[in-house]
Formats: structure tokens, C-alpha cells, sequence
């Protein structure tokens, strides 16, 4: 695919001058700089008034007064709902919710909120909210959409800015004992907080404060005591791993899930829902720099606002320099070139139907891209932006963060499930699927490390939804051990040596580490409130995605 676009100008902001890009299916304005697209669609701006902090945006004139955990109705199902059923609850992975679409009783509504759908992954919220917030969800899937989502521009995430900890002010040496790393964050979901543990003795080093379920992480691949967190409700933060502090601060979103950083540590790439934008930001300041607007045709040519999904970084040495960026409805992946000042963008069409979770191959030259109603990984060649082939895994991949390893001269990829209970192998030379591993049910994540023998995966959507699979890396890939500790565990996480695995009991509060070959309990680390994701710090120099 050729990087140079058949462009017709436009108009459009460029430091007091007007220029644009008309790309071949659509047009793509950018917030503060122009840009050039090849081969990707996009369309106009959607300034808006600014939301307040937490709240939502002027979008709609429909006002639901009902509150669920002392949240506006809205803003918590744009939090917890949102990402399976639409910003617009006209549906995505899951059905629209829709008064006029809803025929049962509410009876059967609040049962299904309370005690999920067992075998797919609508969880139980019934441990989570009262009666009264369930009542109040059901009755607001049954009011008026009103006029779509809210929105949040450039300007807004310009004014939302702050250094919250001046680099005079900071430590020059660590202020704790842990080894920087191998440290372990942990997200605390409902906390609004990152737990921090010692990866070598297993000791909680302290609490990091954040924002609403933190989400989408990254460390700086050239100084060690840079770490990156978003949270759900679009708040970016610049975490100092030293003194385990939060020293700046920027929103660039309303409803937020990636987030990158090149290879050189210049910048920042973060992905929203809401709006339907990715943000560029200087990675030392947090100053926003560019936006995207996320607007593309989807594999059946009709233009759409698209979510971003999975944002990823490649290795120059390997591929590059790009960030991959995922355009969930638009089924499309944008390769932004990030040594360019302008940031230009090549695209590839036609990849999947609301692209999700993916990783890159070791040599970074394919991207593995599953989508939640596919039943295949996309493997997207990263130099020539084509599809160069869909590997038939199963219902529903979900790779997470992903794992690849090498065994006995071959290099493997693989994936877990959220539409059933079983893990994928293929040969990554080949694509070829070489081998499947039965699981307790549908999960989420998959984890490897070049320093054990094991690769480890969850099982969090079964209906005993607390059993990791551990799995040999040579064929036929025969299981080792399942460790059935807990209550919901998910989110298994090797150390940077390889020596122990991190789980997260989501219910339980409590993060369990097991020595990784023998796969005994070595330790449980205490009062984590709701821990799900689990990143270890040595993750800066893999090179699956920054």
C-alpha cells in the first residue's frame, strides 16, 4: 500500500494557517496540527462544551436523574457497561439496550444484571451493587438516548493539564527498597488506585493514587522510573517509580481504554471511547499535542465514529518507528509514523468486526489482532499494512497483552478465548495453528516469559471462574498444573526473572504469587481492593507492544 495519498485540501486548523486532507474514503480533521492519511477515512470536528470533572458532556438534552454507587445512571453505564453494549446503548458485542428493544419483563433484567449470563462474558454485578442500583439500571435501559454521547476537545484536555509534583522536587534515588524492574502494579478497580508490590520479596511497597479504574499502562523504555497509567474515565497520569507518586496529570477523554509510548520515550498515544478520538501527548510534560478523530469506514463501507481499541508501539530497531492503532467499529488499524513531526498515518481496511485486543510478533513485523465478533486473529503485516492472513482460533479471541515463546527452535503465539474454554497455538512463521489447550471456560488473559517453562492463562468467564491452566511451551502442549485458589482470578503476570506469578482475585481482594515451575503458593499479598490487572515493570523492554 502506497504512503502517499490521492489528497484534495480542505480546511482545517494548522498554527494559525488552514489546511487538510481529503483520504480516499472519508476526511480526518486533527485537533491543533493537520495531518496526511493513506489508504484511511475519517471525518469532521465534534467540539463541544466542556464537561465538568466526572461528569458528562452537553451530548444529549435527556437528563436521567437516577444515581447507581452515587454516580449519575449515565456515567456508570458509560463506565461499566459502555464497553459492551454501545456509548449509545444501541449494542455492540452485546444486545442494544433500548427501550424499544426490551420486550421482557423487568424482573428479567434486574436477574440478569445481578447473576450475569453464565458461558458468556456478562458478569454477575449482584456482589457489586444494591437492589436499589440495579432497579435504577433497568429503568434507565428503558429511558430516551437523548442525542448521543458527549464530548471532550482538544482545548478541554489542554485546560484539564497539571503538574501535580515539579521535577526540582523529586527524589534523586529511590525512597523504598523494591527493585525498580521488577516492581509489580496492580489495579485497585474500585479503589481508584494502583497497588505497588516488590516483585522480589512480595511486600506491598505502597498505594499510588489514580483515577477510576485504571486501566491502560506503559513505562518508559529509556528511564526506568517513568511509569504510565489511564484510567477508564480518560485521566492520564506520569507515575515517578521512585517516590511512587503521581507527578502530572491530563484528561484526554471522557471514557478511555489504550495507551503507548514510543520507542525514544517522546511520546504518548492514548485511545478513547468517548469521544471517538486518540490523543498524542509529550510523554515528559503530558502536554496534549494532536488529536485524531476516529471516524472511518467499517468492512461494509459505511462511515462511522469508531472506538479505539489496542494502541501499540514498535520497536525501531525491529519495525518502525509506528504506533498501531486499533479502530474498534471501523474495523480498521492506523499505523502513525511518530519520527515525523506531522505524525502521518497509513491505514489498512477491512481487518475485523469491533477490533479489541492484540499483540505484535516477536520480530514485530505482525500485528495479532482478534475482534469481539470474529472468530479469527487478524495478522496484519506491520510493513506493507495488509491483512496477510486470519488464523481460525475459535469463538471470540482475547489475547490480552498476548504471549509468544520459543520452543525447540520454533516461535509459537497464542490465545486465549472469551467465547469458550480452550487456548490456541500456532507456529508464528506459518500462521498454522499447531495445537489447542482446554481450559476451565472463557478468559481474558494469557501470559509467557522466555525465563520459565510454563505459559499461564485464565479462565475468569467460566462458571467457576477461578482456575488458571499452566501449559507446557513444546507440543503437544500438555497441561502442567490448574491452580483452582480463590474466588475470581485472572490476570496471571511473571516477575521479570520468570520466577514467580502474580494472580489477581478480583473478589477475595487479594494478589496470590506462585513459584513458576513448581506452581506452589509462595505468598498472598493483602488487602488489594478488587485487584484485576497486574503489570510488571520489566515489561519496558519486551517488545510484544510498549
Amino acid at each position: 500500500m502506497s504512503d502517499t495519498p490521492n489528497l484534495q485540501r480542505i480546511s482545517t486548523y494548522l498554527i494559525g494557517g488552514l489546511i487538510g486532507v481529503i483520504a480516499a474514503l472519508g476526511v480526518w480533521f486533527l485537533a491543533g496540527w493537520g495531518t496526511s492519511v493513506s489508504g484511511g477515512e475519517t471525518a469532521g470536528d465534534t467540539a463541544a462544551s466542556a464537561p465538568s470533572d466526572g461528569e458528562a458532556g452537553s451530548g444529549t438534552d435527556v437528563v436521567f436523574e437516577g444515581t447507581v454507587q452515587g454516580k449519575p445512571a449515565a456515567m456508570y453505564f458509560l463506565d461499566s457497561c459502555a464497553g459492551c453494549h454501545g456509548t449509545d446503548r444501541r449494542g455492540a458485542t452485546g444486545p442494544a439496550l433500548l427501550p424499544e428493544r426490551l420486550s421482557q419483563p423487568d424482573e428479567y433484567y434486574q436477574d440478569v444484571i445481578t447473576n450475569g449470563k453464565p458461558g458468556t462474558v456478562m458478569p454477575p454485578w449482584g456482589e457489586q451493587l444494591t437492589d436499589e442500583d440495579i432497579t435504577t439500571l433497568v429503568a434507565f435501559i428503558h429511558s430516551d438516548t437523548g442525542e448521543g454521547p458527549p464530548q471532550w476537545t482538544f482545548e478541554d484536555a489542554e485546560a484539564s493539564h497539571e503538574i501535580l509534583v515539579p521535577d526540582a522536587d523529586l527524589p534523586a534515588q529511590p525512597t523504598h527498597d523494591g527493585r525498580i524492574g521488577n516492581l509489580m502494579l496492580v489495579t485497585e478497580r474500585e479503589a481508584q488506585g494502583i497497588a505497588v508490590i516488590d516483585g522480589d520479596t512480595h511486600e506491598l511497597l505502597g498505594k499510588v493514587d489514580a483515577s477510576y479504574r485504571a486501566h491502560g499502562y506503559t513505562f518508559s523504555p529509556v528511564n526506568e522510573r517513568w511509569a504510565y497509567n489511564m484510567g477508564r474515565d480518560g485521566w492520564v497520569f506520569k507515575i515517578d517509580l521512585y517516590s511512587l507518586q503521581p507527578v502530572a496529570k491530563v484528561r484526554i477523554g471522557l471514557d478511555s481504554r489504550a495507551l503507548a509510548i514510543s520507542d525514544d520515550g517522546k511520546y504518548l498515544i492514548a485511545g478513547n471511547y468517548v469521544p471517538t478520538t486518540a490523543v498524542i501527548l509529550d510523554a515528559e510534560t503530558l502536554e496534549p499535542l494532536k488529536v485524531f478523530e476516529a471516524t472511518a469506514a467499517n468492512p461494509e463501507g459505511e462511515i462511522v465514529e469508531s472506538r479505539v481499541a489496542t494502541i501499540l508501539d514498535t520497536s525501531p530497531d525491529l519495525v518502525g518507528p509506528y504506533f498501531l492503532v486499533a479502530l474498534k467499529e471501523a474495523g480498521q488499524v492506523w499505523r502513525v509514523d511518530w519520527s515525523q513531526p506531522d505524525f502521518p498515518v497509513t491505514s489498512v481496511s477491512n481487518v475485523g468486526h469491533i477490533l479489541h485486543d492484540g499483540f505484535l510478533s516477536p520480530d514485530n513485523r505482525s500485528f495479532y489482532l482478534a475482534a469481539q465478533t470474529d472468530d479469527w486473529i487478524a495478522v496484519i503485516d506491520v510493513e506493507s499494512m495488509t491483512v496477510a492472513d486470519r488464523i481460525k482460533t475459535g469463538a471470540t479471541p482475547h489475547p490480552g497483552s498476548g504471549a509468544t515463546w520459543e520452543a525447540d527452535g520454533v516461535e509459537y503465539g497464542a490465545t486465549v478465548h472469551a467465547g469458550e474454554g480452550k487456548v490456541t497455538v500456532w507456529d508464528v512463521a506459518t500462521n498454522e495453528i499447531v495445537g489447542t489447550v482446554e481450559t476451565a471456560g472463557a478468559g481474558l488473559f494469557i501470559r509467557a516469559s522466555e525465563h520459565s517453562p510454563y505459559v499461564w492463562a485464565d479462565a475468569v468467564f467460566a462458571e467457576e471462574p477461578h482456575a488458571i491452566t499452566v501449559f507446557e511451551k513444546s507440543p503437544p502442549f500438555e497441561i502442567v498444573g490448574v491452580i483452582d485458589d480463590g474466588l475470581r482470578t485472572l490476570h496471571p503476570e511473571f516477575t521479570d526473572d520468570g520466577k514467580y506469578v502474580y494472580v489477581s482475585d478480583w473478589d477475595a481482594n487479594v494478589v496470590r504469587v506462585y513459584d513458576a515451575e513448581s506452581l506452589e503458593l509462595v505468598a498472598e499479598v493483602p488487602d488489594i481492593v478488587t485487584p484485576t490487572g497486574i503489570f510488571n515493570a520489566g515489561r519496558r523492554l519486551e517488545t510484544l507492544g510498549h
